[in-house]
């Protein structure tokens, strides 16, 4: 199963640097992340819906907490 989301964002490059200790290898999905532009792009693969669920909630959340974080500053 794979999912595919883009994200707009003022930063993406700043927002995967920041993401990058969060990614690793745990088993229950993989994820991929790139920029293009203004937009931060996110693969998430899994082998059934539960790791795919994991992934795409993790990072949503991870990357909305990065550009809250953003904003403040």
């Amino acid at each position: 199963m794979k999912a595919n989301i883009e994200i707009d964002c003022s930063n993406p490059e700043k927002v995967i640097k920041s993401l990058e200790p969060d990614i690793d290898e745990n088993g229950k999905f993989d994820v991929q992340l790139t920029t293009d532009k203004n937009i931060v792009k996110i693969k998430v693969e899994s082998e059934d819906i539960s790791g795919l669920l994991a992934g795409i909630n993790s990072y949503l959340r991870l990357i909305k907490i990065t550009k809250d974080l953003e904003e403040i500053k």
